[in-house]
């Protein structure tokens, strides 16, 4: 399984890569349209800067909710917009993100089958000594 390091510090960011080497956190966020360019700078720098230096805000539910089986869900909404980012911890300081969407009231089951999907692959991969870690 391959990922891509978004930031290292403190702790080491990382998300998914897909088998044709794409990542959805990634890209999602790029193909924003330009309502989103605050949400999309803030969930960058968070992702990139802050992330990696201070770890998850965990103990701020307005910012990091818990989604059980180990799934935790980032929050960003300047001005209402509604982005999310899904990820799991991993030994060592290690953040795995898995998907990124916009949100409404509840987090789409969709994507949360997803997350759990990823969190399971990425857990058997790392067994069977198959992680790739890229730089982004």
């Amino acid at each position: 399984m391959k990922l891509a390091r978004i930031g290292w510090g403190v702790w080491e960011v990382l998300a998914v890569v897909d088998p044709r080497g794409r990542c959805q956190v990634l890209d999602f966020l790029d193909q924003l349209g330009p309502n989103y360019a605050a949400a999309r700078r803030l969930m960058l720098v968070f992702l990139q800067s802050r992330l990696p230096e201070d770890g998850p805000p965990v103990s701020n539910v307005q910012l990091c909710k818990p989604l059980g089986d180990g799934l935790f869900e980032l929050r960003r909404q300047p001005k209402g917009q509604k982005l999310r980012v899904v990820f799991f911890y991993d030994e060592g300081r290690r953040i795995v993100c898995t998907n990124a969407f916009c949100k409404a009231e509840t987090t789409p089951r969709t994507e949360l089958a997803l997350a759990r999907s990823l969190r399971k692959h990425y857990l058997m991969a790392k067994l069977a000594r198959e992680l790739i870690i890229e730089e982004v």
